[in-house]
């Protein structure tokens, strides 16, 4: 056959109708029982959601360019998000410690502490909570009088400060490093943790923001690269779109077309058919034929476990093999292929977060004016600040996306409304998130108290482990796999575990691979690595 590609998540997908852009015939296999990974659709409540991501951050063309060739529409989500926030501390020097080599201790009292946890709405000029202008009244009011004085001296220090070889290459480093601890404890850590299921502490700042630390070092400061790469997104001409969009009807619906387009371009799909082992037959080097051992496979012991094969399996031959499966598989895959020194297979991948959504649909009229705008992300407690709630995070789905509160009123009238919670961080014990709490939560975050008896639908899923932190030293490791494996002929790496977290970068990543595989070079878009998921 003309190409195989192992998996059926967002970059298998995509990988396969590359291919299929370049006048191959792909067979797409998939060990579990649907296509899309974490992009996924199901109904609730009678109107069809996305389940897992939901939204995706534009960066480079390779998305956008997709969607059009897909005949798929974006938009960016309505309303302002907040932050549901811990009062500021008590006293101006503590809350504001933290800038590199930087006597943030400033005169007068600081901050009397408010009465308790409070919502803010996220910063207009800010990425990730990395904010433009920390003096900026809505960063003020979050940061406090002397946190944000303590982030503005950022634009005094060396372009060098937090990004020189030797300093860590994490993001929470960087932020506290040129911003201090307000910046990074108020608005990085509760928008990270909320984004990508990590600390920012664990993740690799040029993957969760590719080229940040370069841009600092360059533009003298973490302010001025922020504010560099908002006025790109704003220049941009009409129609090239950037920020967080969802295609028009959920996000499920684009990998439903890539596999729709692959099908149609004479490719095949199959799931609940796995790949168990391969070799090369013509030897390490040189151009020749894969042999791949298919075989039928059932569910794992659990939702999250690795599917197992249940039957015999079947030989086939191909000239390209596209590994877009898990790391699990992947590795186990690669141990047949010639040429890989041992110890690039030595990966251990970090495990994600347990996480937990429970989608609610129910009548609330009292939610009609959408107190939280289009959601809220929750920062992490502490034992000095105790959360009033479990959740660490609420979508208000109706109020962010058109099409969600259309599809409410024709199925259930007026005054329906379908909150998302979203449950379990790093280090946490499996949520087990129950109605009533998660009610409660929902009082608790937005003052509308919604009944029992007022409970239309409600659905949870599950996604145990799936968004691993990038971090410094596992990127490391992946990057001289993918050299091992760049030097194989007709064999091609992609995936979330190696391309980094978050839709576009690895639909970018996916592309890339697959084109450079038959001579393509129009999917470049975003450089591997880049983030954001789903909020």
């Amino acid at each position: 056959m003309d190409a195989l590609v192992v998996g059926g998540g967002v970059a298998g997908l995509t990988a396969a109708w590359e291919l299929t852009r370049a006048g191959l015939r792909p067979l797409l296999v998939e060990a579990r029982g649907y296509t899309g990974g974490l992009i996924a659709g199901g109904e609730i409540g009678g109107v069809e959601m996305d389940l897992g991501a939901e939204s995706v951050v534009l960066r480079g063309g390779a998305v956008t360019t997709m969607l059009d060739a897909l005949g798929l529409e974006s938009t960016a989500h309505r309303g302002r998000p907040r932050l549901f926030l811990p009062p500021l501390a008590g006293s101006g020097p503590e809350a504001a410690t933290g800038a590199h080599d930087v006597d943030c201790a400033l005169d007068g009292p600081g901050e009397p502490p408010s009465g308790g946890w409070g919502l803010h709405p996220f910063p207009r000029d800010a990425i990730l909570g990395i904010p433009a202008d920390p003096l900026a009244d809505d960063a003020r009011a979050i940061l406090g009088e002397a946190g944000a004085r303590c982030a503005a001296r950022d634009r005094g220090l060396d372009g060098s400060v937090g990004t020189s070889p030797a300093d860590p290459r994490d993001l929470a480093s960087l932020v506290r490093a040129r911003m201090g601890r307000a910046v990074l404890d108020r608005l990085v850590r509760p928008i990270v943790a909320g984004i990508h299921a990590s600390d920012p502490a664990v993740l690799d700042s040029d993957v969760v923001v590719p080229g940040l630390r370069d841009d600092v070092a360059r533009l003298g400061s973490l302010q001025a690269a922020i504010r560099a790469r908002l006025e790109e997104r704003r220049a941009r001409p009409a129609g090239r779109r950037s920020g967080e969009v969802c295609v028009v009807g959920g996000m499920h619906r684009l990998t439903a077309a890539l596999r729709a387009a692959i099908e149609s371009a004479g490719g095949t799909v199959l799931t609940r058919w796995g790949a168990q082992r391969m070799r090369l037959e013509g030897g390490a080097g040189r151009a020749g034929s894969w042999r791949v051992a298919l075989a039928p496979t059932g569910p794992g012991a659990t939702p999250s476990d690795e599917p197992s094969a249940v039957g015999t399996a079947h030989q086939v031959r191909t000239g390209r093999v596209v590994l877009a499966c898990s790391a699990r598989a992947a590795l186990r895959l690669l141990a047949g292929a010639p040429g890989i020194d041992p110890g690039a297979l030595d990966i251990t991948v970090p495990s994600g977060a347990p996480i937990a959504r429970l989608t609610i649909v129910a009548r609330a009229p009292g939610l009609a004016g959408a107190p939280v705008g289009s959601g809220l992300l929750v920062a992490p407690a502490s034992s000095a600040d105790p959360c009033p709630v479990a959740a660490k995070a609420l979508s208000h789905l109706d109020a962010k996306w058109s099409w969600i509160a259309e599809g409410l009123r024709e199925r259930h009238g007026e005054g329906a409304a379908a909150l998302r919670l979203s449950y379990g961080r790093p280090g946490e014990p499996r949520p087990e998130p129950a109605l009533a709490g998660a009610l409660a939560d929902i009082t608790a975050l937005t003052s509308v108290r919604i009944k029992l008896d007022d409970v239309l639908d409600h659905r949870l899923i599950r996604w145990d482990g799936t968004l691993p932190p990038a971090r410094p030293d596992y990127r490391r490791r992946t990057a001289r796999l993918e050299e091992a494996v760049a030097s194989i002929p007709g064999l091609g790496l992609t995936g979330a575990w190696v391309a980094g977290t978050g839709i576009a970068a690895v639909v970018a990543h996916a592309r890339e691979r697959a084109a450079g595989m038959v001579g393509r070079t129009g999917a470049r878009g975003t450089a591997p690595g880049g983030t954001e998921e789903d909020s």
